[in-house]
């Protein structure tokens, strides 16, 4: 088949779904499995984030506070009256929906630093709520919920699958999600108020609609990862709301590359990779994540996941110039592409708007 016929990126997700499927062959023991079950937890957490990071431009910082509200109510359901855990993914999306609306209706008008800060004091809002909370168990959190994994699968290679491939499709979800809204008409939209927001009012763009009904579907999603972590884990306390966990979800995105799905992915892996086997190392773990953030953001433009692009474009730069494009400074960047991401695309952005 000619590799233009293929959609992009089609190798790599071909890849990433057969390893997905085949690896729990081939892992050794539960432990593994255990730490695949919380990367899907937490790449699914950070692609939604992308969304609203990347595609919307929405400055958010609530990705804990819905997920960890959620997977208290969906806890509560369970323990107060019995709930199984499909209805707990039910009752975890709906009221992550709810706190997403009642966080963007007074909020989504809000610009940059202050949108971030409301939404970030949101999380520490529910920590120091659930901590004082007896109702809700208080420090110590609340656990002995219903979970899909059966109670006598527990520790066992068998329950560790159970555990991993419900994380693996509930991913998939997230990533079907994404790439709808990302790559349909509402991921047109919002990329258009997020280069020039006057310009996509003057289209006729409802930019707090749109920004509105992303919010609104990655916070539902968030609400069932939170429901889901409670089952996973047959409970919640409230570390979920951990600072230090939010700055590592943050990392993960940056590193990989903000805006794509790819790069969150990788990013999520290799963070995730550090945080969990570099435990013994205290608070060094932390310090290397910093410093792999900090050396992506100074050399790369887009996050790992950008890296083979901008080799390509030096690559192309140095070809220019060996065949005298050098004499025209101007012309190197013009035929290779050189700042194209810096490039004004309301223009393109405009014509499509249009003509859906």
């Amino acid at each position: 088949m000619p590799k233009d016929i293929l959609p992009k990126g089609f190798g790599f997700w071909s890849a990433a779904l057969l390893i997905g499927l085949f690896l729990p062959l081939i892992a050794d023991g539960p432990g593994f499995l255990g730490d695949c079950a919380l990367f899907a937890i937490w790449a699914s957490l950070n692609v939604m984030w992308s969304l609203v990071l990347g595609t919307a431009g929405i400055q958010s910082f609530a990705t804990l506070a819905i997920a960890g509200a959620s997977g208290y109510a969906a806890t509560y359901s369970s323990l107060r009256w019995g709930i199984s855990w499909p209805l707990m993914l039910v009752i975890g999306t709906a009221f992550g929906a709810l706190v997403g609306l009642v966080v963007a209706i007074p909020a989504i008008r809000l610009r940059g630093i202050y949108f971030a800060l409301l939404t970030f004091g949101l999380a520490q809002l529910f920590r120091s709520y659930t901590t004082v909370t007896d109702a809700l168990g208080g420090a110590r959190g609340m656990y002995g919920a219903d979970s899909f994994i059966p109670l006598d699968m527990i520790g066992t290679k068998s329950g560790a699958m159970i555990g991993y491939y419900a994380g693996f499709g509930m991913l998939i979800l997230a990533l079907l999600i994404y790439l709808a809204v990302d790559g349909g008409r509402l991921g047109l939209l919002l990329r258009t108020a997020r280069e020039s927001e006057p310009f996509a009012r003057a289209l006729g763009i409802d930019v707090v609609r749109a920004r509105m009904a992303v919010f609104l579907v990655s916070s539902a999603m968030m609400g069932f990862v939170g429901a889901f972590y409670a089952s996973y884990y047959r409970g919640v306390s409230p570390s979920i709301f951990d600072f230090s966990t939010l700055l590592l979800l943050f990392a993960m995105i940056v590193v990989g590359g903000l805006g794509s799905a790819r790069g969150v992915l990788i990013g999520t892996a290799i963070l995730l990779f550090i945080n969990q086997h570099w435990l013994e190392a205290g608070p060094a773990r932390l310090i290397a994540a910093a410093l792999l953030m900090y050396l992506v953001s100074i050399f790369t433009d887009k996050g790992l996941v950008g890296i083979p692009e901008q080799i390509r474009r030096w690559s192309a730069v140095r070809r220019v110039r060996r065949m005298g494009g050098a004499a025209n400074p101007a012309a190197a960047p013009a035929l290779v592409g050189v700042g194209a991401d810096t490039q004004d695309r309301s223009a393109p952005a405009a014509a499509n708007v249009e003509r859906t």
